[in-house]
């Protein structure tokens, strides 16, 4: 699901004191925080790789629950993970602890893909409830008496298929592609409601566009989205989010990457990079010309799935599921600074600021995947292989 002042989806707020830390790690609170990245392995039955984002070593990985697009923009400096898309579909969205790897709460959906974004006050998670039209409204403080309870929720159109949410930076809205529909919601989120939407027309080289992901820019102005069937970028503006205007749409002719997936702004909001993840590659686009401005390659039969920033924007780290590896980009030169070997199938990556959980590392072996590349065969159950 990742914006952005970002984090994985998305971006970052400096919560600087570490007794402010504390109320989000009261087990761990006489341990110094560190910035981790914390990419989440799908295979072997559930693992994290911790990643110390300055030196770009695997500090331990240890077994941990897998998660894809977790709800981590804003308000990161905690141990708890939000995520609605684990690898075995729930029916729910699961918050759990990075230090422990327990459990913190369940809440059902009813829908077994769930997109899950915080608010920049950290106080709410929002929820699109793909399977059932569904959205809702978590209480995500881990101290309040009532913490994981849904405070407000509403149905959408029957068959609209919300596939993402991505809340702008006041907090006030949020957006979400209705696969089935062909339409962008927005969402009031006090009250909690629908207040628009937004039709996407194909260009005329498909019958349909099939929008399924969506991201925010850190200053408000654009909204990105990825088009399943039609293989496409749409450029909305939402300076006034309750009239959202589509002002570009990118194709494979603008140099757009094959098979658009997902996309992150870098926190200054001067470029979006889409993840293209037929095309092992990024697109970076210029959001002052809304064109293609350059493109990262990875290698062959990367798979690349989704990524996050470093808070200082100069390193974006994309898991690699095809190759078992972390690709560390460089920001702004957008090279390929190295290649990260993690534990199996990576798929969901976030940045935290958390102490090193003390739990026992794991003792995996790397170094097939990354050397030669993972073939998926077209009818692997794994979601991690086809389209989301």
């Amino acid at each position: 699901m990742h914006p952005l002042t970002p984090l994985n989806r998305r971006a970052f707020l400096t919560l600087a004191a570490l007794s402010a830390l504390s109320r989000y790690l009261p087990a761990l609170a006489a341990e110094a925080a560190r910035d981790l990245i914390v990419v989440s392995n799908a295979g072997g039955g559930g693992s994290a790789s911790l990643i110390d984002p300055h030196t770009l070593r695997v500090l331990k990985t240890i077994p941990l629950e897998p998660f894809a697009f977790p709800a981590t923009r804003w308000h990161f400096a905690r141990d708890l993970i939000w995520s609605g898309l684990p690898a075995e579909p729930s029916r729910a969205v699961r918050a759990y602890w990075l230090s422990s790897g327990a459990q913190a709460l369940e809440v059902p959906t009813g829908s077994s893909q769930n997109y899950t974004e915080l608010t920049p006050d950290g106080r709410f998670v929002i929820v699109a409830a793909r399977f059932v039209d569904r959205f809702l409204k978590i209480l995500a403080d881990p101290e309040a008496p009532d913490f994981g309870r849904v405070v407000a929720a509403f149905t959408t159109d029957a068959g609209a298929q919300p596939c993402d949410i991505t809340v702008t930076p006041d907090g006030n809205h949020a957006f979400a592609p209705d696969r089935g529909r062909e339409t962008i919601s927005v969402l009031r989120l006090e009250p909690f409601e629908r207040v628009a939407r937004l039709p996407l027309r194909p260009l005329g080289g498909t019958e349909r566009v099939e929008p399924f992901m969506a991201t925010v820019s850190p200053r408000g102005d654009l909204l990105f989205v990825e088009n399943a069937t039609e293989n496409s970028e749409a450029i909305l503006d939402v300076r006034d989010p309750e009239r959202p205007v589509e002002v570009a749409r990118l194709l494979q002719t603008d140099g757009l990457g094959d098979g658009p997936l997902t996309s992150e702004f870098t926190p200054d909001g001067r470029f979006g990079l889409v993840i293209c993840r037929n095309s092992d590659e990024l697109s970076v686009v210029d959001t002052a010309t809304l064109a293609v401005a350059a493109r990262v390659r990875f290698p062959e039969r990367s798979r690349p799935l989704t990524g996050t920033f470093t808070p200082a924007g100069d390193r974006f780290f994309v898991p690699l599921p095809g190759r078992d590896a972390v690709a560390v980009v460089r920001v702004p030169a957008f090279e390929v600074e190295e290649l990260i070997p993690v534990g199996p199938r990576p798929m969901g990556v976030v940045y935290l600021r958390t102490p090193l959980p003390a739990r026992a590392a794991l003792d995996l072996r790397h170094g097939a995947a990354l050397a030669a590349g993972r073939r998926f065969p077209p009818d692997c159950p794994d979601r991690c292989c086809g389209m989301l």
